[in-house]
C-alpha cells in the first residue's frame, strides 16, 4: 500500500536537483590603480602595514584605546548581535529542505448527532499519541535559494561587523591624535603667554623709567589677552576629544582623563606603507557587504520564480490512536498515516509574477548600490591618499616658517632690549611665532590623522578581524 507514495518521493527527490531563477556569478573587479600614491613618490610605500595598523604609530596608549574599544564598543556590540541572528537565520533556512518531525499527543472530545435512527446525540472520545512529520519537496529550488539567500546575509553581516570594526579603530586613532594636537596647541599657547608676561613686564619697565611709551604697554596686554581667550577654545577641543574616546571605548565621558593626561605624539615621519593597493575593492568591507547583499538579493529571485510552479509535500504520522486513555499504546492501537499533497496558484499566477517582478527590481537596485559602493571605495582612497602627500607637503613648510618665525623672535628680543627696534616690531614678531608654532602643532596632528584616514580608505589593512568573530557560535 505504501509502494506508490515511496516511488512519488523518490521520483520527487530526483527532479529537486533543479532550482528555477539566476544563478550568481560574483564580479571579479579589476585591479585598482590609486593616481594618489604614484603622484606622491617617496610619502609611500609598497610593503604591507601590520594588520593593526595604528601600532606603527608606537604609542602605547593609543594601542590600548584601540585593543579596549574593539572589545567594549557598543556600535560593535550591536553589529555582533546581528551576526549572529543572520546566522541562526541561516542555520534555520540550511534545514528547510528536510523533514521536520515533531512529538505530540491529543484528546479530542466531541458531541454529534448518531449514525442510527432517532438522530440521538452521542460523545466521543479520541486519543493520539506519536511523531508527526512534514517534509516539503524542494522540487524548483525554493528552500535551497532561501538558504543561499540567508548565507549571503551572514556573509554581509559579517562583512558589516569588520567594516564597524574599520569605523571604530580609525575614529579612536583620530580623536585621539585631535586631542594630542588640542594639548600641543594648548601647551604652545601657555608658553606664549608666559614669554608674553615677561614681555609685558620689560614694557611696564621701560614706561616707568621713560624709555617706552603707554602705547606698548596697552599693545602688549592686548596681545596677552588675546593668547587668553583662545585657551578656553582649546581647552573645550582637548575635552570634547576625551569624552568622545570615553564613549568610543563604552565608557561615560571623563573616565579616561588619568589615562590621557599629555604626552607627545609626532608626526608620522616615514614612508607611509601602502600594500598592494590593487587589491582594494577586496579590502573594503563594505564593498563585500554590498557585494553579499546583491547575491542574496539575486538568490531571492528564485525564491519568488519558485511560486510559479507547485509545491508538493508529504505529511506523515506514526503513533498510536484509540478511543480510551488507558492502554493508548497498547499494540492493536498503532497507526500510522502518509499523506502527499500538491499546492498551486494556479489562478492566482499574475500575484506571482508581479512579486517576482518587484524582486527583480529590488535585485537591479541592490545591483546600483554595489556599484555606488565600488566608486565611493574609490574615490574615498583617492582622497585620502591625496590629503595625506599634501598635508605631509604642509607639514614641511610649516616646520621652516617656524624655525623662521623662532629666529626672527630671538632677533628682535635682542634688538628690542637694546633699543634697536620698536615694540610693535618685536609684536609682530612674537605673533608670528606663535602663529608659526600653533600652525605647526595643528599641521602635525592633522599628518595623524590623514594617516588614519589612509588605512581606514584602505579598508583597515585587514584590522583585527577575527578578535572580531571570534565570539560568535559555530555554526
Amino acid at each position: 500500500m505504501v509502494t506508490r507514495p515511496l516511488m512519488t518521493v523518490l521520483a520527487a527527490a530526483l527532479l529537486s536537483a533543479c532550482a528555477v531563477g539566476p544563478d550568481y556569478r560574483a564580479a571579479q573587479p579589476a585591479p585598482v590603480e590609486l593616481q594618489g600614491a604614484r603622484q606622491a613618490p617617496g610619502v609611500f610605500a609598497a610593503q604591507s602595514p601590520e594588520a593593526a595598523w595604528w601600532r606603527q604609530f608606537e604609542d602605547p596608549v593609543l594601542d590600548r584605546l584601540v585593543a579596549d574599544a574593539l572589545l567594549a564598543n557598543p556600535d560593535l556590540r550591536i553589529a555582533l548581535t546581528r551576526v549572529q541572528a543572520a546566522r541562526a537565520v541561516f542555520v534555520e533556512r540550511r534545514l528547510d529542505p528536510w523533514p521536520h518531525v515533531g512529538a505530540g499527543g491529543e484528546q479530542v472530545r466531541a458531541r454529534q448527532p448518531s449514525a442510527g435512527a432517532g438522530g440521538a446525540r452521542a460523545t466521543t472520545e479520541e486519543y493520539s499519541l506519536g511523531f508527526d512529520a512534514a517534509w516539503e519537496l524542494d522540487l524548483f529550488g525554493r528552500l535551497r535559494r532561501g538558504a543561499e539567500a540567508a548565507r549571503a546575509d551572514l556573509q554581509a553581516e559579517e562583512a558589516g561587523l569588520e567594516d564597524a570594526q574599520v569605523s571604530v579603530a580609525a575614529e579612536v586613532a583620530r580623536n585621539y591624535f585631535l586631542l594630542r594636537g588640542a594639548q600641543k596647541r594648548i601647551a604652545v599657547a601657555a608658553q606664549t603667554l608666559e614669554n608674553l608676561r615677561q614681555t609685558q613686564r620689560l614694557t611696564e619697565t621701560r614706561h616707568e623709567l621713560g624709555a617706552g611709551s603707554e602705547l606698548d604697554v596697552q599693545s602688549s596686554r592686548a596681545r596677552l589677552k588675546a593668547i587668553e581667550a583662545d585657551i578656553p577654545l582649546l581647552q573645550s577641543a582637548e575635552t570634547r576629544a576625551r569624552h568622545r574616546l570615553a564613549v568610543l571605548l563604552g565608557l561615560r565621558p571623563g573616565a579616561l582623563d588619568a589615562l590621557l593626561a599629555p604626552r607627545p605624539a609626532p608626526a608620522y615621519a616615514r614612508a607611509l606603507p601602502l600594500g598592494d593597493t590593487r587589491e582594494l575593492l577586496r579590502q573594503r568591507p563594505d564593498v563585500r557587504a554590498a557585494e553579499r547583499r546583491l547575491h542574496a538579493a539575486t538568490a531571492r529571485i528564485g525564491v519568488a520564480a519558485a511560486d510559479l510552479f507547485p509545491r508538493i509535500s508529504i505529511r506523515g504520522f506514526a503513533g498510536f490512536v484509540s478511543g480510551e486513555a488507558s492502554g493508548l499504546v497498547a499494540g492493536r492501537n498503532e497507526a500510522w498515516s502518509l499523506a502527499p499533497s500538491i499546492t498551486w496558484a494556479a489562478f492566482d499566477l499574475g500575484s506571482v509574477r508581479a512579486r517576482l517582478r518587484a524582486t527583480e527590481a529590488t535585485a537591479d537596485g541592490v545591483a546600483v548600490q554595489y556599484e555606488q559602493a565600488v566608486l565611493a571605495a574609490l574615490e574615498d582612497a583617492e582622497n585620502a591618499l591625496t590629503d595625506y602627500a599634501r598635508r605631509q607637503e604642509r607639514l614641511r613648510i610649516v616646520a621652516e616658517q617656524a624655525a623662521a618665525a623662532r629666529r626672527a623672535e630671538s632677533l628682535a628680543q635682542v634688538a628690542y632690549r637694546e633699543g634697536a627696534v620698536d615694540f610693535l616690531t618685536l609684536l609682530d614678531a612674537q605673533r608670528s611665532l606663535l602663529a608659526a608654532d600653533d600652525a605647526l602643532a595643528d599641521a602635525e596632528a592633522s599628518v595623524n590623522v590623514a594617516a588614519v584616514a589612509v588605512y581606514k580608505a584602505l579598508g583597515g589593512a585587514g584590522t583585527a578581524r577575527d578578535q572580531g568573530l571570534a565570539a560568535l557560535p559555530a555554526g
